[in-house]
C-alpha cells in the first residue's frame, strides 16, 4: 500500500512538474507578444498624434490665411479710399502684436525728439503712397503650434504697384486669442523692419 502511494505521489510531482513547464513556456512566448502588442500600439499612438498634429497646422494654416487675406483687402479698400495713404497707427493697434507696437512707440518717441524720420516705405503697403496698389499670390510658409499652444506663422505675398512688383513677408503670433503680425519683410530689399527699427533706436541721431 505505501508502495501504491509513492508511486502515485511521483506521478502528481511529475505531472506538477510538466505543467509548471508547460505554463512558464506559455508565460515566455505570451509575454513577447504583449511586448510586440506594446510597441505596435505605441508606433499607432505616434503615427495618430503626429497625424493629429499635421492636421492641426493645415487646419490653423488656412485659418491664418484667411486672416491675412481680409487684413490686406482692408488695406487696399484703404489705399483706394484715401488717395493712396492708410491711417498705419490705426492697422497696427488693430492687427500687430504688443511686441511691434512696443517697438513702434519707442521709435515714434525718437522721431520726434531727433527729427528725424524713420519709415521711408509704408511698412503696410511696402511702397511708397499709391492708390493702385494691390496684393496677390499668398501663401503660408511656415505655420507652427507648440506644446504649450504658442502658435508663430509666416506668409508670403506679393505686393502690386502700376509699375512694379515687391514680394514680401509678415511674421504672426497667436496671443490673445487671435493671430497678430509681428514683423514686416520687404524682401526685394531684403528690409527686416524690426531690424531695422532697432538699428534706428540704437543710433545716435542726436
Amino acid at each position: 500500500m505505501k508502495h501504491i502511494v509513492s508511486i502515485f505521489s511521483v506521478a502528481l510531482l511529475i505531472d506538477g512538474c510538466v505543467i509548471m513547464a508547460c505554463c512558464g513556456g506559455f508565460s515566455r512566448e505570451d509575454s513577447k507578444v504583449a511586448n510586440s502588442n506594446e510597441v505596435l500600439l505605441k508606433d499607432t499612438m505616434t503615427k495618430s498624434n503626429h497625424l493629429a498634429s499635421e492636421m492641426a497646422v493645415q487646419v490653423e494654416s488656412g485659418i491664418v490665411l484667411e486672416h491675412v487675406h481680409n487684413i490686406y483687402n482692408l488695406v487696399k479698400h484703404e489705399t483706394q479710399n484715401m488717395g493712396g495713404s492708410v491711417d498705419n497707427d490705426l492697422l497696427d493697434k488693430a492687427y500687430c502684436s504688443k511686441s511691434w507696437n512696443e517697438l513702434l512707440m519707442a521709435v515714434r518717441k525718437k522721431e520726434f525728439k531727433t527729427n528725424n524720420t524713420f519709415f521711408v516705405i509704408n511698412h503696410w503697403t511696402m511702397a511708397y503712397d499709391t492708390n493702385q496698389v494691390s496684393f496677390d499670390e499668398f501663401e503660408v510658409k511656415y505655420c507652427h503650434i507648440g506644446a504649450n499652444n504658442e502658435r508663430f506663422a509666416r506668409v508670403d505675398f506679393t505686393v502690386y504697384t502700376p509699375d512694379s512688383y515687391i514680394p514680401a513677408r509678415i511674421d504672426l503670433v497667436y496671443e490673445d486669442g487671435e493671430w497678430k503680425i509681428d514683423n514686416f519683410h520687404h524682401l526685394k530689399y531684403m528690409m527686416d523692419m524690426k531690424e531695422c527699427m532697432w538699428e534706428f533706436l540704437l543710433n545716435d541721431h542726436s
